[in-house]
């Protein structure tokens, strides 16, 4: 997840949003938008419609802020805002690698040691993200590239730490075949 200090600056710039301080919600959009473009990139297939997406995010935030009842819960609910955005963005999809169907808490994970994605070049896993499908996608942009737990990545997507650990293990096998220049 993100840096301990964005969080206290989030649960801060909200304290001030909440006492009416208009400028405070700048100071939320200014701390989380690059973060917020960062994923959405990784899920959409242009800028373009990643910044759409930001933008979608941000109006939502604005309308449901007052709904928010847990201001340290503030970065996993508005990724968790940003991912819906994200996938009704989605109309058209490129052909992405099949996976296993991992939709199951106890899908089975055949005692493999978990693949690692460190030495690999950075362009070269963003480009294989590309590949994956889009749960697979998303979960390892949460958790690899955000940062975020396997709870906090459940909360956000929706589904049981389980599933989030299967689709985890299946994304960074898949990843690093592509990467070793496998077929998969």
């Amino acid at each position: 997840m993100s840096d301990r200090v964005d969080v206290l600056r989030s649960r801060w710039l909200l304290l001030r949003n909440r006492q009416g301080d208009r400028a405070a919600l700048g100071g939320l959009v200014s701390l989380w938008e690059r973060p917020l473009l960062y994923y959405l990139r990784r899920l959409l297939d242009s800028e373009e419609d990643a910044w759409d997406a930001v933008q979608e995010t941000w109006l939502i935030v604005v309308r449901e802020l007052p709904r928010l009842r847990d201001d340290a819960a503030f970065p996993a609910w508005v990724y968790t805002i940003a991912r819906r955005v994200a996938f009704r963005a989605r109309q058209r999809s490129r052909p992405t690698l099949e996976l296993p169907n991992d939709d199951h808490p106890d899908a089975p994970v055949v005692g493999e040691e978990e693949p690692s994605l460190a030495g690999f070049d950075p362009l070269d896993i963003h480009r294989g993200l590309a590949r994956l499908g889009l749960v697979h996608r998303d979960v390892l942009t949460l958790r690899v590239l955000e940062g975020f737990s396997i709870a906090e990545i459940a909360a956000i997507t929706g589904v049981v730490e389980g599933t989030v650990k299967s689709r985890l293990f299946h994304a960074k096998r898949a990843m690093r075949t592509m990467l070793e220049g496998g077929s998969s």
